[in-house]
């Protein structure tokens, strides 16, 4: 499943790669000058793809606290005035 920002991506690139390969040979770009085109476009029109983040633990924590012992924990810290930051 892709997102939309996604599908419109593709149908450019698709576009744009037919287009190419039905040029004259002697009119076409360098393939570098091609991508790098194509990813000034994408920015242009806000492309902002990030991978899924990395779940993050807790640096004090760690992985050995789940759920309810996490929460816990958190709010028995945030009691005590513990709190990350302050």
């Amino acid at each position: 499943m892709t997102s939309d920002a996604t599908e419109n991506a593709i149908r450019a690139l698709a576009h744009r790669v037919y287009d190419r390969d039905h040029s004259d040979p002697d009119d076409r770009d360098s393939t570098t000058d091609f991508a790098f085109e194509f990813v000034t476009w994408l920015r242009a029109n806000h492309w902002d793809h990030r991978p899924p983040a990395a779940p993050t633990t807790h640096p004090t924590l760690g992985a050995a606290l789940r759920g309810a012992e996490l929460a816990r924990h958190i709010l028995a810290k945030t009691s005590k005035g513990d709190t990350d930051g302050r």
